[in-house]
């Protein structure tokens, strides 16, 4: 194992076109991903989590989308000077991603060992025998039974659970080095929701590649993951141990996502706790050109300075870093 970083982001900013105005989405992000690491990504719907995935395979919708500043070295290598025919290459073979609706994902005319046996082909240049034998292995790695009947089976013939799992099969059939989890149990029951985190840690053991988990389930970033980034309006705002994340949140708005994890109480002071919520909703990007920290309007603890000045990422030690003047004043 080198001591080269896996994957390196640096100063990422992408922008949609819209109504004649580029738009940032997604701006300023850094961050780093070691060999066999894991990292949650976890952030409000909007906040940039999904589309920053897409950007490390190269799959930003261009027009309107494109990647208008800032590098991503995948092994040293900047992916956002690479070609397509470079991109196709690292995409399924050394970056997989497992995407949030395998209904969308999967084509409903081919049998799930055809789609399967065509990552293999492509990427391996296997013949179509040893493709399917590759294709029903696979299945069997990912926990579906009767894998050499099943792979002969219509995506619309499996439960959630299992088309997931299929995903998960083509994501891992050529081995990546890093994979790529966007919201992979959005649509599943809580127990098939465990299977399948079960099977990401049996699997990372089995083939130590590293993982990017997009999630806004706090409980699943403390179960799945070693380090934790926090978005908000398109820019990451805390950084840290996952351990830490949870037990001492530093940014005012992962605080409140933190308190806004039920707990249990137990007797004397059984009654439910009241849930905490976050007040207001988040900016649109149209609005992330104002000046001051995004967040400010939400936020109870905001000063003047939050309002006119965008704060910067402060370490804040022990592999810490926050985006809030609050805690770079504190930190000084």
């Amino acid at each position: 194992m080198t001591g080269k970083k896996l994957l390196s982001v640096r100063n990422l900013e992408i922008t949609f076109r819209t109504e004649g105005e580029d738009i940032p989405v997604v701006r300023d992000l850094s961050f780093d991903l070691d060999h066999g690491d894991t990292l949650g990504i976890v952030g409000e719907s909007g906040c940039g989590k999904s589309i920053t995935a897409l950007s490390l395979l190269g799959l930003v919708p261009s027009p309107p989308g494109r990647i208008s500043k800032g590098q991503i070295l995948f092994e040293g290598e900047d992916l956002v000077q690479a070609g397509e025919r470079r991109l196709n290459q690292v995409r399924g073979n050394d970056i997989s991603m497992v995407f949030q609706e395998p209904m969308t994902s999967l084509n409903p005319v081919y049998t799930i060992g055809e789609q399967i046996a065509e990552t293999a082909r492509v990427h391996f240049g296997l013949s179509p025998a040893k493709a399917w034998a590759r294709a029903v292995e696979m299945l069997d790695l990912v926990g579906i039974p009767s894998p050499d009947t099943r792979a002969h089976d219509f995506p619309h013939q499996l439960s959630g659970g299992m088309r997931q799992r299929v995903m998960i099969a083509i994501a891992l059939v050529c081995e990546p080095k890093l994979l790529i989890a966007d919201e992979p149990t959005t649509a599943l029951d809580v127990t098939v929701q465990a299977q399948v985190f079960d099977l990401f840690q049996e699997l990372k053991q089995k083939i130590g590649a590293a993982i990017i988990l997009i999630t806004h389930d706090i409980g699943v970033v403390a179960q799945m993951t070693n380090r934790v980034m926090v978005m908000y309006a398109g820019r990451k705002i805390e950084e840290g141990p996952v351990a830490e994340f949870i037990r001492d949140p530093r940014h005012p708005y992962t605080r409140g996502l933190v308190s806004c994890i039920p707990r249990l109480r137990l007797p004397p002071d059984d009654h439910p706790a009241p849930l905490f919520e976050i007040p207001g909703v988040v900016p649109s990007p149209w609005e992330l050109n104002r000046p001051g920290c995004a967040f400010a309007p939400r936020c109870a603890r905001a000063m003047a300075r939050c309002r006119t000045e965008n704060p910067v990422l402060a370490p804040l030690g022990d592999g810490r870093a926050a985006a809030c003047w609050l805690e770079t004043e504190a930190a000084a």
